[in-house]
């Protein structure tokens, strides 16, 4: 009994689904709205002024201006006195209360109070700024809350970080390769226009209560507790293990040093007599593990609670897939130990060391004795033999070698996939890859088949690896035209005018930089785009030439595809007269 009552109330509530899906919108003579089932019986009597299609059983209506939300009966489950309802992300709309904003479910429960002057779309983390107060006010051609204060909801409505804070930044300027900061993560100035989102997790963040600026930022872990009070440093870098890598900035001098969450301490590990704007090199790094690197007279290793472990080291390289360091010594030789400053004995001694690149790549090292390059595993064993003039990284288990002056590619089993005996050949970007790019005598590059074992007839000035069975390439005669379609796959309008004003010249003319262009092709080495395309658009011009599901594109549809991915960058002169490659019939 109990069974047959289940079933019977499961098949009540999926044919409410199916009857909720059934409704459609209906206008009467008198312009009212409202929705009727699949047999055109009206089952919501036209009263409305406008009414949005039924999803999941809910609906946006209008009447008498205001909106609100109402299910497949007709009832009300957020009132009809709001000025707009959309909806936001999964179950939760926004809700638009004259110039106050929240979050509300489709049941009509508010999660998020209707008080807020602005609140983001989600990002990708499920994180979004709400601000409450603030002016609107123009910033170029974005607008933001001037002197607002900030927070930060999640996806399901919830309140992380109380909009308490003038200055909330996320740590996204990134460092890599930036000196002083060398590698991390530092706060990124923002204001916060509305039509932005939020870039990374939030796990933590930086605040200030003061004004709008990162400097002597404090910062926040991702449920709104603040871990490091504000007006300590100049600078901040993104926790790592526990440890906020800082900078005090001054005139002359700039301070470095770092700040442990756990104890609440800092403690500084370097001075330069120089602003932190003049030093051209790398200062600190993060930690990693146990330990962090230090630039004094010479690079050292330390551990939390700033002891020196290791010293008297030229220069570093560090692998994130592996966890190891190598540091090179007075000597010239690299010695390798792991995060935990635990030594590698089997890879230490060696004139040069190269890490595995990729993330699940086998653990084999290039290295080089007595002016000779091979590969060892990780106990110091040899896996390609020291004969080679130069052995890069090993990258998705792929060896670029050279002998005799002349490139080719072994396994990491020492098996070779292209002989030593081109003038380059271009690194693999991706696990298993079949198709490779190799350049003979004259320069260009040439399509290696590893499956047929053949060459591509035709050579090209520019190329890029084959991904999803396509590649770009450049021949070295090639000819482009200058047309406002050539011009928009360089630049978008906003760039070029940017680049124009800034240097004074008009440097978009596509014929003077004709490199930059090239045309698609497959793996048979059949030209499936004839139409000039550059790197910035090749993916998306990939995506369109993949749904025709392998078939060559007549030139019509080619340059219907070119077309169509530049619509929304293409403008014209209204006394201009198009030409026969920038219309569509």
């Amino acid at each position: 009994m109990k069974l047959r009552t289940t079933l019977c109330l499961v098949a009540v509530l999926l044919a409410s689904s199916a009857h909720a899906q059934d409704l459609s919108v209906t206008v009467n003579k008198k312009g009212k709205v409202g929705y009727v089932d699949k047999n055109g019986k009206v089952v919501i009597k036209c009263q409305y002024e406008s009414a949005q299609p039924f999803f999941e059983g809910t609906a946006i209506v209008t009447k008498s201006g205001k909106q609100g939300i109402i299910n497949t009966a007709g009832k009300e489950l957020l009132p009809i006195k709001y000025t707009q309802i959309s909806l936001w992300h999964g179950n939760l709309y926004m809700v638009k209360d004259g110039k106050k904003v929240g979050l509300a479910d489709r049941k009509g429960n508010i999660f998020l109070p209707i008080k807020y002057s602005f609140v983001s779309r989600p990002n990708c983390y499920g994180k979004a700024l709400v601000a409450l107060g603030g002016k609107a006010t123009p910033d170029g051609r974005k607008t933001y809350m001037a002197n607002a204060k900030y927070g930060i909801v999640d996806t399901e409505g919830n309140l992380l970080i109380a909009p308490e804070y003038k200055g909330l930044y996320e740590f996204a300027f990134e460092g890599k390769g930036m000196y002083p900061y060398h590698e991390g993560k530092r706060l990124l100035y923002s204001y916060h226009c509305t039509t932005d989102t939020l870039i990374t997790d939030c796990s933590y963040v930086g605040f200030s209560k003061y004004g709008i600026n990162i400097y002597n930022a404090g910062i926040m872990d991702g449920n709104g507790r603040e871990v490091l009070k504000t007006g300590l440093y100049t600078y901040v870098m993104e926790p790592q293990n526990g440890m906020v890598r800082y900078y005090i900035s001054k005139k002359k001098k700039t301070l470095c040093g770092y700040h442990d969450l756990t104890t609440g301490k800092g403690f500084q590990v370097a001075q330069y007599d120089k602003n932190i704007n003049k030093i051209d090199f790398w200062t600190h790094g993060d930690f990693i593990g146990d330990i962090a690197p230090v630039n004094g007279q010479s690079w050292s290793f330390i551990d939390k609670k700033g002891r020196s472990l290791r010293s008297g080291y030229t220069s570093l390289k560090h692998s994130l897939v592996t966890g190891l360091w190598a540091a090179r010594n007075d000597a010239g030789k690299w010695e390798v130990f792991n995060d935990s400053n635990n030594g590698i004995s089997g890879l230490s001694g060696f004139d040069d060391i190269e890490f595995p690149v990729n993330s699940g790549d086998k653990e084999i090292f290039s290295v080089s004795k007595d002016g000779m390059y091979g590969c060892v595993s990780k106990s110091g064993e040899t896996v390609i033999p020291f004969e080679y003039e130069k052995v890069l990284a090993n990258s998705y288990d792929m060896v670029a070698v050279m002998k005799n002056g002349k490139w080719g590619m072994k396994t990491a089993d020492n098996v070779f996939l292209i002989p030593a005996e081109y003038s380059n050949v271009m690194l693999p970007t991706e696990r298993d890859m079949k198709h490779f790019w190799v350049m003979k005598s004259d320069s260009l590059y040439y399509h290696l088949n590893l499956n047929t074992g053949k060459l591509s007839k035709d050579g090209y000035a520019v190329a890029s690896n084959f991904k999803d069975n396509f590649a770009r390439v450049t021949p070295k005669d090639i000819k482009v035209k200058d047309t406002q379609t050539n011009r928009v796959l360089l630049f978008d309008k906003d760039e070029y005018d940017k680049l124009k004003d800034s240097l004074g010249k008009d440097i978009s003319d596509p014929a003077k930089m004709a490199l930059l262009y090239g045309y698609i092709i497959n793996t048979d080495d059949v030209t499936v785009m004839n139409f000039p395309v550059t790197e910035k658009y090749k993916d998306v011009v990939v995506k369109e030439l993949k749904q025709l599901g392998g078939r060559i594109p007549t030139m019509s549809e080619q340059k219907d595809i070119l077309l169509k991915v530049t619509r929304g960058r293409r403008s014209y002169d209204l006394q201009s007269t198009l030409s026969e490659d920038e219309w569509n019939y």
